[in-house]
């Protein structure tokens, strides 16, 4: 007996709407999806970042514990004649040898000042532990130089930094022959020019910055913060700009040295407002300041070797209520003297006494 013919039924195809609804169902799955892997990716970053600063923080320990102080900011180096030039090299160079960097370290001639022809291979050197993952335009960059950038018109190679030390929130510029004794001793971060060297009778005579010497607590008081190079050459106007911050091999305010003046991502783009120099005897108001790409704040690293993070809403005294005069002559504000400290401030103190909670950051 034959199996009756059942006829083949020809699929049935998706309609317009069907297929529409489908391809919205993916995009709605994609949107929801892209916020997170930006946010792992990002938390990542952030991770690759207080890991650097931790480094940071330890090599410029282990400086310590050598040389009895924690490294300068900045001093006086000669020239090939002996004559004296106030730009020396800055911390960073200094512990090179500190964060398995012995090679930038011996490429280099510490009898000599920095810029200039004899020492301009160090400075092209990349150190990766200086840069944070989020400052994107940072990795890998390297200025090849160009003539005039030295003291002596060499060509200066140049990579560059996403992290500072911290200056305190003045800054009392202690490389000048003119300025005061009393103001320099008001210079309250761990990082700050050496002053003069013996030979010169004026001008400001400065300790390097020990331990014993951070009397508000190693706890309370920043070592180091971000100081993202993308973000100040994302507004560069030219090349000067654009290769001139950063410096990782400089010890100056604006390069690898931040003031607390202005809380942390204070200014969001390197406009007309934050290249002008404020109240600061150098260096400009964007420059000396704090930021990262991290959302909502900046890591620092504080003087016991911890990470931190420090919101932008952190509490903080009216940077605009500072009044600069000139380098010879003490801050003050509409009252005399500076406003309170807010919190801010108060963790870039070594030595101001004052108390903060851990709860008020």
């Amino acid at each position: 007996m034959r199996t009756p013919h059942v006829p083949h039924r020809p699929a049935r195809a998706f309609t317009l709407i069907e297929l529409l609804v489908v391809i919205a169902i993916i995009a709605v799955l994609i949107a929801l999806l892209l916020p997170a892997v930006q946010a792992a990716r990002e938390a990542a970053r952030r991770a690759q970042c207080v890991n650097n600063l931790k480094q940071i923080g330890l090599a410029m320990h282990n400086y310590m514990d050598v040389n009895g102080s924690f490294p300068m900011a900045d001093s006086y180096g000669r020239t090939l004649d002996g004559k004296l030039q106030r730009q020396h090299f800055g911390q960073f160079l200094g512990m090179t040898q500190f964060y398995e960097a012995g090679n930038i370290a011996n490429s280099f001639n510490f009898s000599v000042m920095a810029y200039i022809a004899p020492n301009s291979t160090t400075h092209g050197f990349a150190v990766s532990i200086l840069w944070c993952p989020s400052d994107a335009g940072v990795v890998g960059l390297r200025f090849p130089g160009s003539a005039g950038n030295g003291w002596d018109d060499s060509p200066i190679p140049m990579t560059y930094t996403s992290y500072a030390g911290n200056m305190g929130p003045l800054y009392y510029q202690s490389a000048r022959t003119d300025v005061p004794q009393d103001l320099c001793n008001r210079n309250a971060g761990i990082f700050y020019h050496m002053g003069i060297p013996p030979e010169l009778t004026t001008g400001c005579r400065m300790p390097a910055v020990t331990i014993a010497s951070i009397t508000d607590g190693t706890s309370n008081t920043f070592l180091a913060g971000e100081h993202s190079y993308g973000r100040i050459a994302a507004g560069a106007a030219d090349e000067d700009e654009r290769f001139g911050p950063n410096w990782w091999t400089s010890g100056l305010l604006g390069d690898t040295n931040i003031s607390t003046l202005f809380p942390p991502n204070f200014f969001k783009a390197f406009d007309a407002q934050s290249k002008a120099t404020g109240p600061f005897p150098d260096g400009r108001m964007f420059t000396n300041t704090a930021n990262s790409f991290h959302p909502g704040g900046c890591n620092f690293a504080f003087c016991d070797g911890s990470v931190r993070f420090i919101k932008n809403s952190i509490q903080s005294w009216n940077p605009w209520s500072l009044q600069f005069t000139n380098r010879r002559t003490a801050y003050s504000g509409p009252n005399g003297a500076p406003p309170p400290y807010g919190v801010y401030q108060s963790l870039s103190t070594r030595n101001g006494g004052e108390v903060v909670s851990s709860d008020a950051y």
